[in-house]
């Protein structure tokens, strides 16, 4: 086990002043890990009692920050982090060092939210839109599928009851906000009625707009401009008292010159890009209060990401052509329903997605090329269209039937579940036209368990311990792949993980006071990737036409995580560190995962709670990566500079109708360098002092 001497310090003073608490009949004051939630076990849970490694993170941590995105507000979740540098366009979540689209789930209402692109981020969804954002730790694949190695991460949408006051019927909020480090000017405006008792409406629109960033080191961030903007309709309407149907639609949308490559640093050149992601959600929900037997839920959803890219300068020019168009259509399905019998609990259901994947190209032929500048001498006059290469579009559909049994008995909780799934890919026609004599159409199947043991040995002091299995199928472009003039590899299979996690939880009331509460967990975890599929294009060690994607990689890792919160009527302090390592199949590091990191966020509340202040804490230790040496043409091992990161928040309630937010990031105005979204390697320096600023009114 690789853990560090400050996880061992901090874990042997946390737990001892944990466990000689006392607890009592008090009403208890909530912590960051009372927070409810059903990602972990799709039945209501706080995420400290789940005995997973959730967190939940809600609409006021969001707004408490002024996020822009949801990876601003993912300071105090261990392990999880973002990747891919300062603009949004070019972030994707990171869970326990899992940083690629396909190996995080992320859903949306229920709706799958894929998009990959080649030095591109994954999600854009404003953080306004969100009420809460359930984060996931570790394979949850027997509840949500293949694709969850990393973990989930799960949002929800805002609906009208989180503006309602108790006697309302209709109102609107209106906000009004800036950004100073790089002159953006934000504005969003909330309609929400109750016309019925039986009816919520909710509808939202945000834009922001602003100018280029300026990095931690003084320059501007060319290209990083923002011109975004959001839509939410929601309703919900109660057919009966124990049923209720719900429709959601929301639209986020950007547009703007960027870099290509938002990821990782050095120039590629500039395109025009424009992009879109859309998602539609219809649930229906039955839960009647006499029926031990029925708790139902259907949702379906369609998730929509459409990337356009026009006017590609210097060596772009040839590779976007015209117009390059990159798309992802999801289909979802999820059909849970949870049935109490005596000491079990049994959740079982069926969850179906298809996937298209589109990406293509118009342009004009190149009649002569330049292999020194890589530029295109002559164009032909006749326009073409074409199917990208290395972003092969295909359909894959897939099935999952699933039954998890919680059962309890006494102060033991035993949760054991198992789910068979089963992968359809097929490629486009064009593609099968050129591989007419192969059987194109790909299968792949998995059975996966998962068990988790959870002892209360006392109200407030419990163990847990759990096994996971994980997997995912192989991804359209991985099967039908032929860049380079590469073969695709059709005999592909499944990439599997094992994943062991050991933890304790706390909780309990009258710390100090009658008016405090304290909750901790520990978690220890250790992963296993076997048939990892990596990508080789060396002409040395896989020369063409051998196939780029082979099942030929292997890794473990492991890490600890603590978090510790205690909040008193007055205030709070949240404590999370978390530190992690690996190896790959030669026993090489894995230079990708993230530095340990170690956050403390505290509050303070005045006048029955009208003023709220905050302050937040991130260090982040230095890592060894592994960086390419341009002089030498060659890689090698350089060092990260640690960092730490201060903010500040306030927020005054002045009446009921007006409010004043000011946020700021990167108080001291510390000089650091993110993590890239490529191979792990150092990044774009960060964005310096932002000092924010909001004033929102309702009626």
């Amino acid at each position: 086990m690789r853990l560090s001497k400050l996880a061992l310090c901090i874990a042997s003073v946390s737990l001892p002043v944990m466990a000689q608490t006392n607890s009592s009949e008090q009403p208890k004051l909530t912590t960051n890990l009372d927070a409810v939630t059903v990602t972990a076990t799709r039945t209501e849970k706080t995420a400290l009692n789940s005995s997973q490694a959730v967190n939940v993170i809600s609409a006021e941590n969001i707004e408490d920050v002024l996020a822009t995105t949801v990876f601003d507000s993912l300071i105090a979740v261990p392990n999880v982090t973002a990747t891919g540098g300062p603009r949004a366009g070019g972030q994707k979540f990171s869970v326990r060092g899992f940083n690629d689209a396909e190996d995080v789930l992320v859903s949306v209402d229920g709706a799958i939210q894929t998009f990959e692109k080649y030095r591109m981020g994954s999600f854009f969804g404003d953080a306004d839109l969100y009420r809460t954002v359930s984060i996931k730790r570790g394979p949850s694949t027997v509840l949500h599928g293949g694709g969850a190695l990393g973990g989930v991460v799960e949002m929800e949408f805002k609906d009208a009851s989180d503006f309602l006051a108790p006697d309302q019927t209709a109102g609107a909020k209106i906000k009004l906000g800036h950004h100073g480090n790089n002159n953006e000017n934000n504005g969003s405006v909330y309609a929400y009625a109750r016309p019925t008792d039986s009816l919520d409406i909710l509808a939202a629109y945000i834009k922001r707009q602003s100018d280029d960033f300026e990095l931690s080191n003084g320059e501007a961030l060319d290209n990083s401009a923002i011109e975004a903007e959001s839509l939410l309709l929601k309703g919900e309407y109660y057919l009966t008292d124990d049923s209720l149907i719900g429709l959601s639609y929301s639209q986020s949308e950007d547009a703007q010159r960027t870099e290509f490559n938002t990821t990782d640093p050095g120039a590629w050149g500039t395109v025009y890009r424009r992009v879109k992601q859309s998602v539609t959600n219809l649930s229906y929900e039955l839960n009647p209060v006499n029926n031990k037997y029925l708790d139902l839920a259907v949702r379906f959803g369609n998730s929509q990401s459409h990337v356009t890219e026009t006017d590609g300068q210097g060596m772009l020019e040839d590779y976007i052509g015209v117009e390059s168009h990159y798309e992802y259509n999801i289909n979802t399905l999820d059909i849970m329903n949870t049935s109490i019998l005596g000491k079990h609990a049994l959740t079982y259901g069926v969850q179906y997605s298809d996937k298209e994947r589109v990406g293509d190209k118009q342009s004009y032929p190149c009649l002569e090329y330049n292999m020194q500048t890589y530029a295109c001498l002559e164009y032909g006059n006749e326009l073409i269209y074409s199917q990208m290469t290395s972003q092969p579009g295909g359909k894959q559909k897939r099935i999952g039937v699933y039954i998890q049994d919680e059962f309890t008995w006494q102060a033991l909780t035993l949760t054991g579940g198992v789910r068979y799934e089963e992968y359809r890919s097929t490629p486009t026609a064009l593609f099968d036209s050129h591989y007419s004599e192969l059987d194109t159409k790909v299968e792949h199947s998995k059975v996966v368990p998962a068990v988790t043991v959870n002892y209360q040995f006392t109200e407030q002091f419990a163990v847990f311990a759990s096994y996971q299995e994980g997997f995912r199928a192989p991804l359209i472009d991985e099967l039908y792949d032929l860049y380079g003039g590469r073969n695709p590899n059709l005999a592909l299979e499944t990439e599997n993980s094992q994943n062991q996690e050991i933890g304790m939880s706390y909780q309990t009331d009258n710390v100090f006071s009658d008016r405090d509460s304290l909750t901790g967990r520990v978690v220890y975890f250790d992963t296993q990737v076997d048939d990892e599929i990596q990508s080789n294009t060396s002409s040395v060690t896989n020369p063409a036409p051998a196939p780029r994607y082979n099942n030929s990689g292997s890794n473990d890792r492991d890490g600890f995580e603590l978090e510790v919160n205690y909040a008193y009527s007055i205030g709070y302090v949240n404590l999370a560190y978390s530190e992690i390592s690996g190896e790959d199949q030669d026993g090489e590091p894995l230079w990708y995962l993230p530095a340990d990191k170690l956050a403390l966020t505290a509050g303070l509340f005045f006048f029955d709670e009208a003023l709220r202040t905050g302050i937040s804490v991130q260090d982040i230790a230095e890592r060894t990566v592994l960086a390419y040496d341009g002089a030498t043409q060659s890689y090698k091992e350089t060092q990260q500079d640690s960092y730490t990161l201060v903010g500040l928040n306030a927020n005054w309630d002045i009446n009921d109708f007006w409010s004043v937010r000011v946020a700021v990031d990167n108080l001291l105005d510390k000089e650091y360098q993110v993590m890239a979204g490529t191979g792990g390697a150092i990044g774009d320096y960060g964005v310096g002092r932002n000092i924010k600023t909001q004033v929102s009114f309702k009626f």
